[in-house]
């Protein structure tokens, strides 16, 4: 079954991060990231995928929730390739208005601050791992990577939908979530050999080229690195940011 033109290049543009802002929808593919997205409170609006796709994943889609109102379309493989957004279309694509923490709750989980993270895929793994650690969730700096963006949410591999994520300024941060900030910077004081443990309400993980802006180091009340023995220039922020993450939810020795 083929879908209308105008149908398909709506969701084409869904690849262009103004066409998402504009209308608060993204494009979500794959079966671990549809499963996910299902579990979620967020608006499906509808699902396409090939008539092969849904033949070979009929209990996948039983084991589903069953959400009142999310249209599954069968779609051509052609239609498919022309709105996928990898090089091989994964047989399944689903369109969803997306959802952003619109206030940030303070809570005793500390939050994580990307501070012009510029690779959606840093951006993904980063929700991923605040995920995993329960954090209260992410806040992403209007110049980083859009964390709505295809790639973003793939590398998230789900979490998207179950952590709250906020876009917005540091200037605009609520006094309660700067009571202790810690800021990663390869010139920071060695982590792992800190005086006495940090307990940060906000963690700052700095833009990969650039490391973190002047403002924000002017707010962080520690600058910490985390050192290495070889002979690597630098740590992807994203396994940086992990690896801090785990620093400070994991009790010493586990």
């Amino acid at each position: 079954m083929a879908i209308s033109k105008a149908q398909r290049q709506e969701i084409r543009d869904l690849k262009r991060r103004n066409p998402r802002w504009e209308t608060h929808k993204t494009v979500v593919e794959g079966n671990k990231c549809i499963g996910e997205l299902l579990k979620s409170d967020w608006n499906v609006e509808r699902i396409y995928c090939t008539a092969e796709w849904k033949a070979s994943h009929n209990a996948w889609i039983e084991d589903q929730p069953q959400r009142v109102g999310v249209i599954w379309e069968e779609v051509s493989a052609k239609d498919l390739e022309m709105m996928t957004n990898f090089k091989t279309a994964p047989g399944v694509l689903a369109v969803t208005q997306f959802e952003l923490a619109r206030s940030i709750q303070v809570s005793e989980q500390p939050w994580l601050y990307l501070d012009d993270v510029q690779d959606p895929g840093n951006v993904g793994t980063l929700i991923r791992v605040a995920d995993w650690f329960g954090w209260g969730g992410v806040i992403v700096s209007p110049q980083s990577a859009d964390p709505m963006s295809p790639k973003s949410i793939q590398s998230a591999m789900g979490s998207t939908f179950h952590v709250p994520i906020h876009v917005g300024t540091f200037e605009t941060l609520p006094p309660a979530l700067l009571g202790c900030v810690v800021g990663l910077d390869a010139g920071g004081v060695n982590l792992f050999s800190q005086p006495k443990p940090l307990n940060p309400s906000l963690v700052v993980v700095g833009s990969e080229s650039h490391g973190l802006s002047d403002k924000v180091v002017e707010s962080c009340h520690h600058i910490a690195s985390i050192p290495g023995n070889g002979r690597a220039e630098s740590l992807n922020a994203s396994v940086a940011g992990a690896i801090a993450m785990a620093m400070f939810t994991l009790p010493r020795g586990q």
